[in-house]
């Protein structure tokens, strides 16, 4: 059954991506386009011109004005963003054809060598994918550098990097497991005779490709789940809603060095209170024992004076 969820997923996950698009135009401009062109009119002077393969598409020409731009390159988005709902559920259901049929990508046609997978039809198809993942994800981006500003108060770039990262991040995570486990493919297998051999060798490189990219994609999950309840508050689309300031993400080295600082000073005060103390009880020392030697003194004299004045007298 993984084959079909396969399908499903991919059907499910590429109309996500421009919903996600839709969400970002429809918060823009209240649900009105072209209040979102009036707003990227205001950013004409930074917009980049949409690829000349697509004047077809845009009426009237970028060239002819800042509005007429405006509308070019939110199309051009759209586009870059819809062709991606196109391709990757056609590629999956190709991919699922090839792989039912035997192909799994090396083995075949004389091809037993290590590198066959990589000009597979199978292959052929996956870059077919990231060419289609790289168009949308140029859209996506394109769209939030024009409007970042517009959008500041609802966090864009994480929602941003969180609806991406479920999608293309694991897409190009599973592209990198399916290459590395196929270049490292036994050699002693690839290079037999025996057609059963290589066709269980393949199967089994495959199936533990797969099986990686299932088990990260489980353990990835539970921290864009966490990602998405923190970036999505339901509390944003609240009457009088104010924007809050997080802290952005680090390993907290300024707070350890703020700690660290705070610890040296209460030890300088507190060196420096002691100091104070034993000088405070020296001098009280001092005094106490300057005390007792003038009242001596005095006494002496006293006597003195006494037997003078008694002398005098006889």
């Amino acid at each position: 059954g993984e084959p079909y969820l396969a399908i499903v997923k991919d059907f499910y996950e590429s109309y996500v991506i421009y919903q996600f698009l839709s969400f970002l135009i429809a918060v823009l401009g209240r649900g009105d386009r072209n209040a979102v062109v009036m707003k990227l009119v205001r950013h004409a002077g930074h917009l980049k011109p949409p690829y000349k393969c697509l004047n077809c598409l845009f009426h009237p020409p970028p060239q002819e004005s800042d509005e007429a731009l405006a509308n070019a390159v939110l199309l051009e988005c759209q586009v870059l963003a819809m062709q991606f709902v196109f391709f990757r559920p056609a590629t999956a259901i190709l991919r699922f054809i090839l792989e039912a049929g035997g192909s799994s990508g090396g083995g075949d046609n004389g091809d037993d060598n290590q590198w066959a997978y990589f000009y597979s039809p199978q292959f052929f198809v996956i870059m077919v994918q990231n060419v289609s993942v790289f168009l949308a994800f140029g859209g996506l981006l394109k769209f939030y550098h024009a409007v970042r500003d517009d959008l500041s108060w609802c966090q864009p770039f994480a929602k941003f990097l969180t609806i991406k990262g479920v999608v293309f991040m694991t897409f190009w995570q599973g592209l990198v497991i399916n290459v590395i486990f196929h270049a490292n493919e036994n050699n002693a297998d690839n290079e037999s005779d025996d057609d059963a051999t290589m066709s269980d060798s393949t199967s089994s490189t495959f199936t533990s490709a797969s099986s990686i990219q299932n088990i990260l994609i489980c353990m990835e999950m539970l921290f864009f789940s966490v990602a998405h309840w923190c970036v999505f508050p339901a509390e944003e689309w609240e009457d009088g809603y104010k924007a809050r300031v997080m802290s952005s993400p680090g390993f907290g080295f300024q707070d350890f060095a703020s700690d660290v600082n705070l610890i040296i000073d209460s030890g300088k005060r507190s060196m420096q209170a002691s100091r104070e103390e034993k000088l405070r009880k020296s001098d009280d020392c001092a005094t106490q024992a300057t005390a007792p030697s003038y009242l001596s003194t005095s006494v002496i004299n006293g006597v003195e004076d006494e037997l003078d004045v008694n002398e005098s007298f006889v």
